[in-house]
C-alpha cells in the first residue's frame, strides 16, 4: 500500500514515538484498540477506536462511532476474512512492529531524576 493511501494509524504502528498516546487508569498505555467489524455486505474491516481528537491528541469512541468514523474518514483496512480480521485487532496488529515493545513510561522512568519525574 502507497504511504499517501494508508490510514493514518498505520504511522502510528511504525512510528509510535513520533505520535500521542492515551495513559489509561491502570497507567498502561493506548495507541489504538483496534476493533472489527462487518459492513451489510458481508465485508470485514479493521478499525482504532482511538482516533485523532484534532488537537494534537487522542481520543477513545466506543466500536459504533469508530467503524462510523473510520468509513468516514477511510481509517481502516478491509479483511479477507472474519477470522484474519478479529486477530489483527486482537493484537495481529502490533506483531512486528516498534509498537510490540513501545513502552514510553518505562523510558520516562529511566531518565526520571527523582520517583515524582517518573510520573
Amino acid at each position: 500500500m502507497e504511504k499517501k493511501n494508508q490510514p493514518e494509524w498505520i504511522d502510528r504502528i511504525l512510528n509510535p514515538q513520533k505520535h500521542p498516546y492515551i495513559v489509561n487508569k491502570d497507567k498502561s498505555i493506548s495507541t489504538h484498540r483496534m476493533a472489527a467489524e462487518v459492513d451489510e455486505n458481508g465485508n470485514w474491516y479493521v478499525f482504532p477506536t482511538i482516533v485523532p481528537d484534532g488537537k494534537g491528541g487522542l481520543k477513545e469512541l466506543d466500536n459504533v462511532e469508530a467503524f462510523d468514523y473510520a468509513l468516514e474518514n477511510k481509517q481502516f483496512l478491509q479483511m479477507p476474512s472474519k477470522e484474519e480480521a478479529i486477530d489483527y485487532s486482537k493484537g495481529g496488529y502490533k506483531k512486528g512492529t516498534p509498537l510490540e515493545t513501545f513502552n514510553p513510561l518505562a523510558e520516562k522512568a529511566k531518565k526520571a531524576k527523582t520517583f515524582v519525574d517518573a510520573l
